[in-house]
């Protein structure tokens, strides 16, 4: 099961004050069944529980229609060509066209549409440390979701890896033998890397740096950094930009976690910060939530 279709259940499941085993299993089915039926991405998944979330709010006793209802909203806000009937022909005909026509424009009026690029990265992160916390949730049986062609294309993804040590690249190389990995010994480095992929058109989809490195320098690289991408990636209303957004991680390769002091508009940076040391479960998950 996808890491953010588990975190999808866990967000929904809490924000019906009923954050139990079965719930989280029952909702992340679900968000499963979406994202295979509908070929759902990292971005998909994100802006489907972007909208979800007030729907689920104002509908508590019909959350699997708001949920539906917010795969509908957050396809037809990324995609061209994307009709609400999708969601009976792909997903569900638990519901008519009728019912899912009717609440879509009740759902126009609940929905927040100010500032949406801006709540859009905030939801991944979110999502992203709610993946990380249930790393060890036991899903859902594999039979109850919908059969699916596996993409059996090299993976595209590229890991930046900045430690002094070789274990991040290691672990990157493990959870995805064909992923690029590049390392690095400082975020300045990593953040030289990245102008060289901008210059020739590549993307780095991921960069974990060990938090160890940032301990003396008080954050200033990594700042230095989040200006570089701020410049190089505008946020716009269309969401589009989000694919080019490395996913920025604080990890720790020491046997305990590892904290590290800087600014607040440095710490503001990260995407996610891991609680924990970078282990062979964990990566994988952060690869799962970047964009390929």
């Amino acid at each position: 099961m996808h890491s953010l279709s588990i975190a999808s259940g866990v967000a929904i499941a809490r924000l019906l004050d009923r954050p139990t085993s079965a719930m989280i299993g029952t909702v992340a089915a679900l968000v499963e069944r979406a994202r295979l039926g509908l070929v759902m991405g990292p971005s998909e998944l994100t802006a489907a529980m972007m909208f979800a979330q007030p729907l689920v709010k104002a509908w508590p006793d019909h959350w699997l229609l708001a949920y539906l209802i917010g795969v509908d909203l957050g396809m037809k806000y990324l995609l061209d060509g994307f009709y609400v009937s999708d969601i009976i022909k792909f997903v569900t005909d638990g519901f008519t066209l009728k019912q899912l026509k009717q609440v879509e424009r009740q759902a126009f009026s609940i929905v927040e549409w100010n500032q949406i690029h801006k709540r859009f990265f905030s939801f991944r992160n979110a999502l992203a440390s709610v993946a990380v916390e249930y790393a060890s949730f036991d899903p859902p049986r594999a039979d109850l979701f919908p059969s699916c062609v596996l993409d059996d294309e090299p993976s595209r993804l590229h890991v930046v890896a900045v430690s002094r040590g070789g274990r991040l690249a290691a672990l990157a190389k493990a959870a995805d033998d064909e992923a690029r990995v590049s390392t690095c010994d400082s975020v300045r480095e990593a953040t030289e890397l990245m102008r060289e992929c901008y210059r020739e058109g590549t993307r780095v989809n991921l960069l974990c740096v060990d938090a160890a490195l940032l301990t003396e320098g008080g954050g200033a690289e990594i700042l230095e950094m989040s200006q570089y991408l701020a410049q190089q990636l505008e946020p716009k209303e269309d969401l589009t930009f989000f694919a080019n957004k490395p996913l920025l991680v604080a990890v720790s390769t020491a046997a305990e976690q590892v904290s590290f002091a800087c600014s607040t508009e440095a710490a503001s940076a990260w995407d996610c910060v891991l609680p924990a040391r970078m282990t062979s479960q964990l990566l994988p998950i952060l690869m799962d939530i970047c964009e390929v």
